[in-house]
């Protein structure tokens, strides 16, 4: 018997080419490859990926793809008689909570919801995929705490969310605690699947040590993000006499200084050409607010593939995994931060070495493609008799 999979997401973003931000990069790092290497495994599998944005579900098979106009329930409803008609598994991964449509529709997903709870099926699995945390972010992203109602309902709607899944993904081990404690749920219903890199598609080249200094900081500017202050530090260095530009590689959403380099890329144009030309790469987030503190950025695992030393606040489980894998420069408040980059900038052997351990890590733990394997493991192991699947 085959698995087939099923995907509800915002978007389809099966390739490389595919990815336009954070959310994008998770399709098509972590479900582009397990896509591929399903059908790899298993040519008589199919996958159902819908997208909420276009209204539509996409049939991949072996042999290509078709799409076809649907809503969310007859996307299903198709995935779900079409497996059972071929006496077929399958799983379900709910890219939450990015797959939630507007609340005019939101009838649609609870409905979605509900069937997987009213029909237990041996069959079929579903996995909700919290690589986002609504509440938290809230209170991160905004300069006021947000409203009483608005918490409530993002929280109903994880409730549901959790409670109606055979299993539920989150990228580290903090935030498996984090919602067992707040929403009552018991350890081994929940995965860690972390953040990765699509690793092949980013070259790890050594750039040429002579010239200006390059800081590079991947994302968008907000204050929230605290880019005022990394402004700052530049901008000190530079009073010192460095020579040191700051790169910032996203949207422009507060007025900088006219000397930082600001542009916005596609994902395939920063890791090809942007990436490699810079010295070092950098996360600023305040260690003071829940979700960044706590959270799992794709960019590490960008900055590490690429080779790049990193420099970044003191968040938990980035620092973590800085010192883990000796790969950067942890700073416990923005004068050591400072001192960091100026190290760094005086030190380029060091900064070469630190750059290649963050490659190798990258190769051995973070790598997308890797990981998309381990989890289809995971997938296989939710049924019984997984030696009948091709």
């Amino acid at each position: 018997m085959a698995l087939n999979l099923m995907i509800l997401a915002r978007d389809f973003a099966l390739n490389p080419e595919d990815v336009r931000e954070g959310v994008t990069y998770r399709y098509a790092g972590l479900y582009g490859s397990l896509t591929k290497t399903l059908l790899k495994r298993s040519p008589e599998s199919k996958v159902f990926w819908y997208s909420v944005t276009d209204h539509s579900l996409r049939i991949i098979t072996k042999q290509g793809y078709k799409d076809q106009k649907a809503s969310m329930i007859s996307a299903l409803r198709n995935a779900v008689f079409g497996t059972l008609r071929s006496k077929s598994y399958l799983t379900v991964i709910i890219a939450y909570p990015s797959v939630l449509p507007r609340v005019s529709r939101i009838f649609e997903y609870v409905s979605c919801l509900l069937f997987f709870k009213l029909f237990s099926f041996p069959q079929i699995r579903v996995f909700v995929d919290a690589f986002d945390y609504q509440v938290e972010a809230a209170y991160d992203f905004s300069e006021t705490a947000p409203s009483f109602m608005l918490v409530n309902y993002y929280r109903l709607l994880d409730k549901l969310s959790f409670s109606f899944a055979s299993s539920i993904v989150v990228l580290s081990e903090f935030w498996k605690n984090h919602i067992m404690k707040i929403y009552h749920l018991q350890a081994n219903k929940i995965l860690v699947v972390t953040s990765g890199s699509l690793l092949r598609f980013i070259p790890h080249k050594l750039k040429n040590q002579h010239g200006t200094f390059i800081v590079l900081y991947a994302g968008s500017t907000m204050k929230c993000k605290d880019i005022d202050k990394l402004v700052l530090a530049i901008a000190n260095l530079r009073a010192k006499g460095l020579k040191i530009d700051l790169h910032i590689a996203g949207i422009k959403v507060m007025d900088v200084p006219s000397w930082v380099n600001i542009a916005h890329y596609e994902w395939s144009t920063l890791v090809r050409d942007i990436l490699p030309r810079s010295d070092v790469c950098v996360i600023p987030y305040s260690s003071s607010k829940f979700a960044f503190n706590h959270s799992v950025p794709a960019k590490l695992f960008d900055y590490m593939a690429a080779g790049k030393p990193i420099v970044s606040t003191n968040l938990e489980v980035v620092g973590n995994i800085i010192r883990s894998y000796c790969c950067g420069l942890v700073a416990k408040d923005w004068t050591e931060f400072e001192l960091h980059l100026e190290h760094l900038y005086e030190n380029r052997e060091l900064a070469t070495k630190l750059g290649n351990n963050g490659r190798i890590a990258a190769e051995k733990y973070f790598d997308y493609e890797k990981l998309a394997e381990f989890f289809l493991e995971d997938l296989v192991n939710q049924y019984c008799d997984k030696q009948r699947l091709e």
